[in-house]
């Protein structure tokens, strides 16, 4: 079941790449953007240049990136805590990139996905739910960029133009 629109966001404390732990309690800015994600999807892969351009053009905004695994690394090794280390250096992640071992705060989100994304005001409730934009394969073909859209909607005091998009990419692999 997904997180319902207006529902708050799941409280967390899941350990990153920077080797420091990250909690909900710890993220600062008018808004929260949650990008659930992993290190081997090709949809994330091709979609990680624009996640950290949003990412480094919303920071003078106050807009907070947060970038979180929880595929099964056990199955799947290369989204294991290393690889992700690697993976945020190579890609220059500007945001924390965490690991949900447990997969307890993407399952509370109800994600399907990577990458999926989640905005959240400055209270803290979720205000879009979907895609980033609607062409993993080209940037320069994008037709509708929901997730920008969404920010500078609630940015200038506004609601979302769409609130929930459907997001497409690789099924989150579950223990």
């Amino acid at each position: 079941m997904a997180l319902e629109l207006l529902a708050p966001c799941p409280p967390f404390d899941l350990p990153g790449t920077d080797d420091r732990n990250h909690s909900l309690a710890g993220v600062k800015g008018k808004l929260f953007v949650l990008l659930v994600s992993c290190n081997h999807c090709p949809y994330v892969i091709a979609y990680e240049p624009r996640m950290v351009a949003l990412a480094n053009e919303y920071a003078a905004r106050d807009v907070a990136f947060m970038a979180v695994n929880a595929n099964d690394a056990t199955r799947y090794p290369d989204d294991g805590l290393q690889p992700m280390k690697a993976r945020a250096r190579e890609r220059g992640f500007p945001f924390p990139y965490v690991r949900d071992d447990s997969q307890a705060l993407v399952r509370t989100l109800g994600a399907r996905f990577t990458p999926e994304a989640y905005v959240f005001d400055e209270a803290r409730k979720l205000r879009y739910h979907g895609r980033i934009d609607d062409n993993h394969r080209d940037a320069a073909r994008v037709t509708s960029h929901d997730l920008k859209n969404a920010l500078d909607a609630l940015l200038d005091g506004k609601d979302p133009p769409v609130l929930e998009t459907t997001a497409f990419g690789c099924s989150i692999k579950w223990k």
